[in-house]
């Protein structure tokens, strides 16, 4: 389902169809990076300026041998490996790219991003609370790729749209709440066998965790094979996920989503939200049954701000 068809869906059930209206909601151009050197990595900031109310962003990149690529973008490849939107009070979003082509199934009901596109989005049906962004408030916008270095004798081409919207007279929007969607640790096990901890923050209301597994930097679909989640305060213990076999819960994410997420990845949801501030410390607890050359995970939180 496309982001706008979500967006007709989500908001006419709160009595705000005038902020979706085919007249009101459009995509806009703003801005095409190319690189500036052949065969090189680089990192592109696209700076997003707005007065309307923020859905969603798309990204998509291509390589050819011209460097302008004004008018096309050459060959579509998924050569991002990693997207950041920062406001002047922080990130909002932080996640490899990767985790965004995972997260597009999870949030899209089992539609998965085209080759060399990527998408930011604002809402979730999973997550009714979570509104657009009002740009004016966040201004300005800093969206920040990195990318893998293209063929020998290629440059990249990146263009980017926003999918935005007019605020109605009469909505307020003084208690809308924003989605926050990022990783905060890159943990590395080496060789290691057994059960490892992971570290989560511990002041916010989570609705899902995006867990990226990889051996030595490659995704890798069974390097751990268990996931417990314990929160500890004083004089307590809560385990919301208690040593679950991964692949059960892959299948459940089959199940939701109607296709598999990719490998890698997993996707475990809290609809109704999970209050990790009640908690000393929470960490999920993976398994690692045979060492890998070096076990490594990341998880993205989603939560609202």
């Amino acid at each position: 389902m496309s982001s706008l068809m979500n967006l007709i869906d989500r908001f006419e059930k709160f009595g705000l169809q005038e902020i979706v209206r085919p007249e009101n909601a459009k995509w806009r151009p703003v801005g095409i990076k190319h690189s500036g050197t052949v065969a090189v990595a680089e990192t592109f900031t696209q700076r997003i300026e707005s007065t309307k109310l923020i859905h969603a962003i798309m990204i998509s990149i291509g390589e050819s041998t011209t460097a302008t690529g004004a008018a096309e973008q050459g060959t579509l490849a998924d050569d991002l490996t990693s997207l950041k939107l920062e406001a002047p009070s922080g990130e909002i979003k932080f996640m490899t790219a990767d985790m965004n082509k995972a997260l597009a199934i999870v949030t899209g009901q089992g539609v998965a991003l085209s080759t060399g596109h990527y998408l930011l989005e604002f809402s979730d049906p999973r997550i009714p609370e979570a509104m657009p962004l009002p740009g004016w408030l966040f201004k300005p916008l800093n969206l920040v790729m990195i990318d893998n270095a293209p063929a020998a004798s290629n440059y990249h081409h990146i263009i980017v749209s926003v999918l935005e919207s007019f605020v109605p007279p009469g909505i307020d929007i003084s208690k809308w709440k924003v989605l926050y969607e990022r990783y905060f640790t890159d943990e590395s096990y080496g060789t290691a066998t057994g059960e490892k901890s992971y570290d989560h923050e511990v002041t916010r209301n989570v609705y899902g965790y995006l867990y990226e597994m990889d051996d030595d930097g490659a995704l890798d679909a069974s390097i751990f094979n268990k996931l417990k989640i314990v929160g500890e305060k004083p004089g307590a213990e809560h385990v919301p996920v208690d040593n679950q076999w991964i692949s059960h819960i892959k299948e459940e994410n089959q199940r939701a989503a109607g296709v598999a997420l990719p490998t890698g990845f997993f996707y475990v949801a809290f609809p109704r939200g999970f209050d990790t501030g009640q908690y000393k410390s929470l960490k999920s607890k993976v398994n690692i049954p045979t060492a890998g050359t070096d076990a490594g995970l990341r998880v993205l939180e989603r939560h609202l701000k």
